[in-house]
């Protein structure tokens, strides 16, 4: 089993990074990749192995502006929230739990920045246990039954 040691939260800016990311997360995510019209941010979990870089796992923060209606029903404050969407692991389970790690390190990234909340929707066929273990909410559902997860930054 590969250990991990230190997992470092990376933003990407570079367009030919994104575009790779778009392609990963578009093989590994259940629902593949549609980021939709809402401003992205774009992170990876990156472990460092005799100095190369390995994405092993990683997430789209978006504004609230597609989802105003889950910020409103849960009375959430879209100026300092970001919607977490297609969080996804690039490596196979036996590498270890990366992803709580993750969440928990990039929620820390937008603590500094200023943020206040996480939110995301769970799968409804999906135990959502990997919100839960990174310290988010379930607040409740949507119109449509989805679970909605919020962490609170603050």
């Amino acid at each position: 089993m590969l250990v991990i040691n230190v997992l470092v939260v990376k933003e990407l800016k570079d367009k030919s990074d994104i575009r790779f990311f778009n392609k990963l997360v578009s093989r590994y995510h259940k629902q593949g990749n549609n980021p939709g019209l809402a401003r992205n941010r774009y992170f990876v979990g990156i472990i460092e192995e005799d100095g190369i870089e390995y994405w092993v796992c990683g997430a789209i923060l978006q504004s609230p502006d597609a989802f105003m209606p889950v910020f409103r029903k849960f009375m959430i404050d879209t100026k300092r929230s970001y919607f977490l969407r297609r969080v996804c692991r690039f490596v196979p389970k036996m590498c270890g739990d990366i992803l709580v790690e993750f969440l928990e390190k990039l929620a820390e990234k937008m603590r500094k920045e200023g943020k206040e909340y996480i939110v995301t929707l769970g799968l409804e066929d999906h135990t959502n246990k990997l919100y839960e273990l990174a310290g988010f909410t379930k607040k409740g559902e949507t119109t449509t039954k989805k679970p909605v997860y919020v962490k609170k930054l603050t």
